[in-house]
């Protein structure tokens, strides 16, 4: 292993895909093994914003090639070596729906394109599943040798049977046992997710095995269509979990690994760190980052609680975490009391929070009525202030995002007593 700059040793900015990276997943890892051996299934990933889901997408890649540090593992090797070709996209808001999907696919140098004997471009579409989405089919011609020349001739097709016969094509070339596992990143980003089930009844039997990862909090919020293809999804549903305290501390093992152990976390900071991720892997990259940094810029070989809190405020006032701290800035405005409520509620441990108590409470602590708490607590609930929490029933809220709540409850107080506006 060539060694690694420190700045590198954790990386909140992107997924994991090194396995002597990759911490914890034992159950997931099994879960994925299990599905890939399963002819017919199609692998659906899912769980809260935060949580290691495209980490466990880039591993579940390699499963699909028989890696030997990964099989390592697993409690059970599989029965026989895996032998899928695999090809990973992450979506983005330019795919709005299956259809641009499959073009993307086919279209990118990371997906099917280096696969397919064939170049496809879109002619139009008016966006709508179900109309006519039209492409241009280039034949490539000329021997490897010469630069690869194109056809006059353009055929134009549409969408669904050009990806169709693109898969097959793979599928039948026999360069991998099991065929062809199409992993989609971020999938719950394309709006208009109809035609999916179609895909994957017509190519499920024909050894292309599908792998949806994305943010949902049931299967049915990730597959609109998931009656349909219940049978497909049974043996390749994976709900992943935030990560346990002991996953999480796999985490700094790593990372002192691959530091050589120069520097060190010791158990204050190891288990702050871990109280305020609240199982989410984000924030140990994050705050662990930050805090090993700084303990290098300090000339210390131990990160203690400390450092790790020093840390934490230094990400706040650098703004090193954007989207959680406009989100947070937004949310508070120029209230303190308002921030104060939003840091109740976000130190609530339970996902779906019950108001009464809490109300009386926050109004006690703020000298103020239960039905001003509510008031703040509405507008916590608006644009304006972030659509932060979101009601889900009489008397019961709970957090839009579990990744926002978490750096909510952790932030340092951006306002003081004083600091108001009208509610």
């Amino acid at each position: 292993m060539s060694e690694i700059s420190p700045i590198n040793v954790f990386t909140p900015a992107q997924e994991i895909k090194e396995i002597e990276r990759f911490a914890g997943r034992d159950d997931e890892l099994m879960a994925l093994s299990t599905a890939l051996q399963s002819h017919g299934a199609q692998i659906v990933l899912y769980g809260q914003r935060g949580v290691g889901k495209s980490s466990l997408a880039r591993q579940l890649a390699k499963l699909a090639t028989n890696d030997k540090e990964l099989i390592a593992r697993l409690r059970q090797p599989p029965f026989e070596p895996l032998d899928f070709v695999p090809v990973y996209i992450a979506c983005d808001d330019s795919i709005k729906n299956i259809e641009m999907l499959m073009l993307r696919l086919l279209s990118d140098e990371d997906a099917l394109a280096p696969w397919v004997p064939f170049k496809v471009v879109e002619k139009k579409s008016s966006g709508e599943i179900g109309s006519k989405f039209s492409v241009k089919v280039i034949e490539l011609g000329g021997k490897k040798t010469d630069a690869i020349t194109e056809r006059a001739q353009e055929i134009e097709a549409d969408i669904v049977s050009v990806f169709t016969n693109a898969c097959r094509a793979v599928v039948k070339t026999g360069v991998a046992k099991h065929g062809l596992l199409i992993i989609i990143d971020e999938f719950d980003r394309i709006k208009n997710r109809e035609g999916l089930a179609s895909l994957l009844k017509t190519l499920g039997p024909e050894g292309v095995t599908f792998a949806l990862v994305g943010v949902a909090t049931t299967v049915q919020d990730l597959v609109t269509e998931h009656e349909s293809v219940a049978r497909q999804l049974a043996d390749g549903t994976v709900y992943v979990k935030p990560m346990r305290d002991e996953e999480l501390s796999e985490i700094f093992d790593r990372a002192e690994t691959l530091l050589e152990k120069k520097q060190t976390f010791d158990a204050g900071a190891r288990n702050w760190i871990i109280k305020i991720a609240r199982g989410h892997p984000f924030y140990v990259h994050l705050v662990g980052k930050h805090a090993l940094l700084r303990a290098i810029a300090e000339g210390k070989s131990v990160i203690s609680e400390e450092i790790a809190k020093e840390a934490l405020s230094e990400i706040a006032l650098k703004g090193s975490a954007p989207i959680q701290e406009t989100t947070y800035k937004t949310a508070i405005g120029h209230s303190f009391t308002r921030e104060v409520i939003l840091k109740r509620f976000a130190e609530r441990a339970e996902n779906e929070i019950h108001t009464t108590e809490l109300y009386a409470g926050i109004g006690k602590e703020l000298g103020i009525e239960s039905g001003t708490v509510s008031v703040y607590v509405g507008q916590l609930g608006t644009d304006k202030y972030g659509a932060v929490l979101k009601k889900t029933r009489e008397r019961y809220y709970q957090f839009a995002d579990s990744v926002f709540k978490a750096y909510a409850a952790a932030r340092p107080f951006e306002l003081k007593p004083g600091d108001q506006e009208d509610a």
